[in-house]
């Protein structure tokens, strides 16, 4: 692939900044291989002075998609954070690789995309579709399982009033890391593998809640307790907290989605894809101890 073009969308994202990383170091891509949008251009000006080829794309534009995608051979497309807007906009950036004569399009979407009863799980489930019915003749779907980094970065207050409300009751998930994520995702983009696929990415052990609880608590010392409740009983919890719909709808339809084991499985498809193993839990709290001894000081 000594001439062609790769392009990653919301490059300035945690997600995006990784992947981009690890093409340059990892993979070895000469920074004028790659092209590099996101909605605010300026934002990505570290890449432009490496040599990486910088542009703006708003997906709500599709002119300028177009534009940002020219004359690219293979996209990531990088899901949006912008819940209840995504599939218009997946749309329309699915659509713009199409019109542009992109060779290979890489998804990051969700475990289950098409069954999940996660709040947003129908953006994933459109965006899929729009990829299956487009006219871009490979295509590779990443079913991205959750982010470890969840636990920092949306359930701090689990390790700070060492209270785990849930109720996913023995529902298993495969989680790994954002890391291990951005790793299959420079893989995907850079080997541009032949045909349509749907990859599923799964961490390397699939653990209940209470299991993922212990190993926290080994790891930090802390004192975790799972609380176990129906969905209606965490719903009135988490309403009782002050927290708005949203968060509330978004937490209980997650553990229904870990109750009805739709996170479960192996890591077989990410160690085709990527060579390697990803990293387990225990090795995640490990490598992050001092971060999130701080959150659960309330520092």
């Amino acid at each position: 692939m000594s001439d062609r073009k790769l392009l990653i969308t919301g490059a300035s994202g945690k997600l995006g900044q990784q992947v981009i990383e690890y093409l340059l170091n990892d993979f070895n891509i000469p920074a004028n291989q790659l092209i590099a949008t996101s909605r605010n251009a300026a934002s990505l000006s570290e890449l432009a002075d490496k040599g990486v080829d910088v542009r703006e794309a708003d997906f709500s534009n599709p002119a300028s998609l177009e534009a940002a995608f020219a004359g690219a051979d293979n996209l990531l497309l990088i899901s949006i954070d912008a819940i209840g807007q995504r599939s218009e906009l997946h749309r329309n950036a699915v659509l713009a690789a199409q019109n542009v004569g992109i060779k290979h399009l890489t998804y990051t979407s969700m475990p289950a995309a098409d069954t999940s009863p996660v709040v947003f799980a129908f953006e994933h489930e459109a965006t899929e579709k729009a990829i299956t019915d487009s006219q871009i003749s490979n295509w590779t779907i990443l079913r991205n399982n959750w982010y470890f980094e969840n636990l920092t970065e949306f359930f701090a207050s689990t390790l700070q009033t060492q209270a785990w409300l849930t109720a996913a009751k023995e529902g298993k998930t495969a989680q790994l890391s954002r890391l291990d994520l951005a790793y299959a995702a420079a893989a995907s983009v850079a080997k541009a593998l032949n045909g349509k696929q749907t990859l599923t990415l799964n961490g390397p052990e699939s653990l209940t809640t209470e299991q993922m609880a212990a190993k926290i608590n080994q790891a930090l010392g802390l004192n975790i307790q799972v609380i176990h409740q129906s969905d209606e009983e965490l719903k009135a919890q988490l309403e009782s907290f002050g927290l708005p719909e949203g968060i509330v709808s978004l937490v209980t339809t997650m553990d229904q989605h870990a109750r009805g084991a739709y996170s479960d499985g192996s890591s077989q498809d990410f160690e085709v894809l990527t060579g390697r193993k990803p990293q387990d839990f225990s090795q995640w709290l490990e490598a992050n101890k001092a971060m999130l001894s701080q959150i659960a000081q309330g520092a």
